[in-house]
C-alpha cells in the first residue's frame, strides 16, 4: 500500500479515528496500532508479516538477554549473537543468490582446471532460490539492531513489554522505507504519546507541521520525481546512445533531483503521518545538495541512516580514537558496508567506495570540517560536491559497470537529435535544484504564514491542492526508489 493513494487515505482515516476517538487507553492504542501496522504490511504479502514477527520476537529475546545480564562477557556474547542473527536474516533474503552464484562460479572455475569432466559434473553447487525480497526488510532490521545496540550501550533501559517492541518495529509510517528511527528516540516518547488527547485540554496534534510535510512530500514525489523520471531520466538511462549529449548530461542531473524528491518526499509524508498520530520523528533530509563537502552531505542526506552508520558501525570500528590512519580506514569501510546495505551489486560497492574515499580524503586534509568564508570559494565547494554526488548517483543507479561506461560514452554523442528537453522538463529541473537554495528564514516565515491561516481556509487550500495534484499527476503511482532496499 503506497501513501499517495485513495486506498491509503481511507486506511489512515480509519486509523486516525480509531486512535484518537475510539481507543482511549494506552494499551488499547498499542494493540490497535500494531494491528493496523501488520494490516498495512500485509497488503504487499501476508507472508512478510510472519518474517516481521519472527525478527521482532528474536530481537526482543536478545534485548532481554543483553539488558538483564550484568556480566559484560555475556552481554557482549548476546550482542554478537543478535548481530549475527540479523545479518543472516537480512543476508538470506537480500544477498543469498548473489553469493551462491559467485561461489558456484568459483567452484566451477577451480574444478575445471584440476578435475576431469566426469568428476566436475558431481560437484556440490549452491542452489539458486526464488527468494522474494520483503518490502522494508533492511529498514526494520536496522531498527531491531538499533534497539539491541541502544540497550547494550545503556542509552535506554531494556524494554520488557513485547507489545512495545512490536509497535516500535512495525509502526507503519516508518515500516516500508524509513526513516530508521533509533530506539533511543522512539521509546522515551511512547507512553506520553499513547496517553495524549485523553484530557480535553490536550492539543497533541501538530497539524500545521504535519500538513506541510505531507503536502511537500506529495509535491516532491508526485510531480518532480514522477515527471522527471518518466519524461527524461528513465528513457536516457534505458538507452543513452539514442540521445544527445546534452540530454544525457541533464538526465544525470535530473536523477539527482529525482532520487532526492522521491526519497525525501516519502520521508516527509512518513514524518507527517506519524505526527498526526502524535509520534515525533527525526528529520531525514536537510537540503543535501547545498552541502559544501561530502562530509556535510552525509549530515544532510538520509540522516537517520547516516547516523546509524556513524553510531553503530563507525564507532564500533574505533572511530577517531586510534589515530588518523585508523580513522580513515574506518570511514572507508563504513561506507563500503553502507553501499552493500543497498544491495548485492558491484555498483553499490563502487558507490560506497567512492563515498568512503571522499570522506577519508576530506578528513585527511581537514576539508569537510569548516565552510570557507569567501562566498565564491564556498559556491565552488558546493558545485564540486554536487558534481561528485551526481557522478556517484550514476554508479548507484546503474545495474552494472557496463551501463556506467555506456552512459559516459554517450556524453560525447553530439550527432543525435534533442527530443526530450521540453519546457516542463526544464522547469522541473530548475525548480528541483532551487529548492535547496531556499534560506532557512524564508522557510520559517512561510511556515508562520501557513500557521496563521484560519483552519476552514486551510482545509479548503489543502483540498484544492489535492484536486490540482490529481489533475496534473500521471496515472498510476511509480514505486518509490528505496522500496527495493
Amino acid at each position: 500500500m503506497l501513501f499517495p493513494t485513495f486506498g491509503f487515505t481511507f486506511f489512515f482515516l480509519a486509523v486516525f479515528i480509531g486512535f484518537w476517538y475510539v481507543f482511549r487507553r494506552s494499551f488499547e492504542r498499542r494493540i490497535f496500532l500494531i494491528a493496523a501496522s501488520y494490516l498495512f504490511y500485509s497488503f504487499w504479502d501476508w507472508r512478510f508479516c510472519v518474517l516481521l514477527l519472527i525478527s521482532t520476537g528474536v530481537n526482543y529475546g536478545f534485548g532481554l538477554l543483553v539488558g538483564t545480564n550484568r556480566d559484560h562477557i555475556w552481554r557482549k556474547t548476546f550482542l554478537v549473537l543478535s548481530v549475527a542473527f540479523n545479518l543472516l536474516f537480512l543476508g538470506f533474503f537480500k544477498y543469498y543468490n548473489f553469493f551462491a552464484d559467485s561461489a558456484n562460479g568459483l567452484i566451477q572455475y577451480f574444478s575445471a582446471s584440476s578435475a576431469s569432466a566426469s568428476s566436475s559434473s558431481s560437484l556440490f553447487l549452491f542452489p539458486i532460490l526464488s527468494v522474494i525480497l520483503p518490502v522494508g526488510i533492511s529498514f526494520y532490521t536496522f531498527k531491531t539492531m538499533s534497539y539491541i545496540f541502544d540497550v547494550y550501550l545503556c542509552k535506554i533501559p531494556v524494554v520488557r513489554s513485547f507489545v512495545d517492541v512490536m509497535l516500535y518495529v512495525s509502526f507503519f509510517p516508518q515500516l516500508a522505507s524509513g526513516p530508521i528511527v533509533h530506539a533511543k528516540d522512539f521509546f522515551p516518547q511512547l507512553e506520553s504519546t499513547l496517553v495524549a488527547g485523553v484530557d480535553p485540554n490536550d492539543k497533541p496534534i501538530e497539524f500545521n507541521r504535519a500538513s506541510m510535510l505531507i503536502i511537500s512530500g506529495m509535491l516532491k514525489k508526485m510531480v518532480f520525481a514522477n515527471f522527471l523520471s518518466t519524461l527524461l531520466c528513465d528513457p536516457v538511462f534505458a538507452d543513452p546512445s539514442r540521445y544527445h549529449s546534452i540530454e544525457v548530461f541533464l538526465a544525470t542531473i535530473g536523477y539527482s533531483v529525482v532520487i532526492y524528491c522521491d526519497f525525501s518526499g516519502y520521508s516527509d509524508m512518513a514524518i507527517g503521518i506519524a505526527l498526526l498520530l502524535g509520534f515525533k520523528t527525526p528529520a531525514n533530509f536537510n537540503r543535501p545538495y547545498s552541502s559544501f563537502s561530502v562530509t556535510e552531505f552525509w549530515k544532510r542526506w538520509h540522516i537517520t541512516f547516516s547516523s546509524w552508520l556513524r553510531e553503530y558501525l563507525y564507532f564500533s570500528m574505533g572511530g577517531s580514537r586510534f589515530g588518523i590512519v585508523h580513522t580513515l580506514v574506518a570511514l572507508f569501510f563504513t561506507m563500503i558496508l553502507g553501499g552493500l546495505w543497498h544491495g548485492a551489486s558491484i555498483t553499490f560497492v563502487v558507490w560506497g567506495a567512492m563515498q568512503g574515499l571522499a570522506l577519508a580524503l576530506e578528513r585527511a586534509f581537514n576539508y569537510g570540517n569548516r565552510r570557507n568564508a569567501n562566498i565564491i570559494i564556498a559556491a565552488i565547494q558546493v558545485f564540486v560536491t554536487f558534481a561528485f554526488t551526481t557522478v556517484s548517483w550514476i554508479v548507484f543507479r546503474s545495474a552494472n559497470l557496463e551501463d556506467v561506461r555506456n552512459l559516459f560514452q554517450s556524453s560525447f554523442n553530439f550527432s543525435a537529435s534533442i527530443t526530450l528537453l521540453t519546457p516542463v522538463v526544464w522547469i522541473l529541473l530548475v525548480l528541483g535544484l532551487l529548492m535547496h537554495a531556499i534560506p532557512d528564514k524564508m522557510r520559517a516565515d512561510s511556515f508562520e504564514i501557513w500557521c496563521a491561516i484560519p483552519l476552514p481556509l486551510k482545509g479548503a487550500l489543502i483540498a484544492l491542492f489535492f484536486v490540482l495534484l490529481s489533475v496534473v499527476s500521471m496515472s498510476g503511482i511509480a514505486p518509490f526508489i528505496y522500496f527495493q532496499f
